[in-house]
């Protein structure tokens, strides 16, 4: 059974296992790049719960939540879903970043995780969300548009010097 669920003190192994496996591949941590970052697990727990709120951080940033998605016990990515987009993650980012572990990539869990995360959206009010992906990143197109979504544009970063396509997904 494929679940999303925030992270508890119960995980720490797993998502440790899985930053691993990340760095071990040489992958990047692009859409949970906060993950990536983490050093204190109980501080990254309460850095999580504290993003959640609007009033808990600077007031041009975007309230968020993440979700481990497992498949039985096993940590195979998760995502952020951002309840509000402000600033510059209307062109890049979006609500929704997500990540699949390494080793479980081009097994369908991309299109089930991004399933997952438009229901999370959908319970918190969220009627369509914005999500990104890089312009050359074929697999995430293609879970992207296997979820509904609605090709926009493509924006170029400035800072990260690499086009994104933006689509529109509604959340049904």
């Amino acid at each position: 059974m494929i679940i999303a669920k925030e992270f508890t003190e119960q995980n720490k192994k797993q998502l440790l296992d899985m930053i691993n496996e990340i760095n071990e591949y040489d992958a990047d941590f692009e859409g949970l790049e906060h993950v990536g970052k983490m050093e204190d697990y109980s501080a990254f727990l309460k850095e999580l719960e504290k993003w959640k709120y609007q009033e808990q951080i600077p007031p041009n940033y975007s309230p968020q939540t993440t979700f481990g998605v497992f498949d039985n016990e096993k940590l195979i990515g998760g995502f952020v879903l951002r309840h509000t987009l402000k600033g510059t993650l209307i062109n890049h980012g979006g609500n929704i970043g997500y990540l699949v572990r390494p080793s479980e990539r081009k097994k369908g869990y991309g299109k089930i995780l991004l399933k997952l995360a438009l229901e999370k959206a959908r319970d918190i009010g969220l009627e369509k969300v914005i999500i990104t992906c890089r312009n050359d990143n074929i697999g995430s197109t293609k879970v992207i548009e296997s979820n509904g979504g609605k090709y926009e544009n493509v924006y170029y970063d400035e800072s990260l010097k690499k086009n994104y396509k933006r689509y529109w997904i509604k959340c049904e």
